[in-house]
């Protein structure tokens, strides 16, 4: 079987975690729905579509496995716009490697330090292609996915955002091997345990 590569997550999930993670002055009770409303649909998408990684896949479906909810993972981050075009080669789950461009770095604070995380948009020929950074932490290879986790961000020239780790996706390639996944950029290996989005699958 040829190895696909994937990026990023479908559209129509990317948009609904946006829009989920951009709500706020809600209660906690009101912010777990929402998230655990965007939950569902991914696990639908995940059981029913035929773009769905498990659909030519030998494994049955087995759910998904999520930390629950927690408001202390969503935090304010400052944009530093990477001005001079500057390109990165990440190594994939495949041995191959892929291009992306470094768009900015978004820096923040979370268990009382302080951290960034580089941002990358994809070069695909001129595609349009959306920001998002590719991330590990102390509890990858545990309790999270061992090749490191995803956040889709959406913003242009904005100078803050929000960055919802309630948000955070395990890449294809944790599902089945005929996907081809980047792996996080070494800078963006956080000093600290995630506890929040996705688990690890198995």
């Amino acid at each position: 079987m040829s190895k696909k590569i994937i990026f990023p997550l479908i559209a129509v999930l990317v948009a609904a975690f946006i829009y989920f993670s951009q709500s706020g002055g809600e209660s906690v009770e009101q912010y777990s729905e929402k998230i655990e409303l965007a939950r569902t649909e991914k696990e639908e998408f995940m059981k029913t579509s035929s773009e769905s990684p498990f659909k030519n896949s030998t494994s049955e479906f087995e759910g998904l496995n999520y930390f629950p909810p927690n408001m202390e993972y969503k935090v304010k981050a400052k944009i530093e716009h990477i001005e001079t075009k500057a390109y990165m080669d990440l190594a994939t789950s495949t041995g191959q490697s892929e291009k992306y461009l470094k768009y900015a770095y978004a820096k923040f604070e979370l268990k009382g330090q302080e951290m960034k995380l580089l941002l990358l948009k994809k070069v695909s020929g001129g595609k349009k292609e959306p920001i998002f950074t590719a991330f590990a932490d102390d509890s990858s290879g545990k309790s999270t996915y061992g090749g490191g986790r995803y956040l889709d961000l959406s913003f242009k020239n904005a100078t803050r955002i929000e960055l919802d780790f309630n948000l955070a996706y395990n890449p294809y390639c944790a599902y089945n091997d005929s996907f081809s996944c980047p792996f996080p950029p070494a800078e963006n290996i956080l000093p600290v345990s995630i506890e929040a989005g996705e688990k690890s699958y198995h």
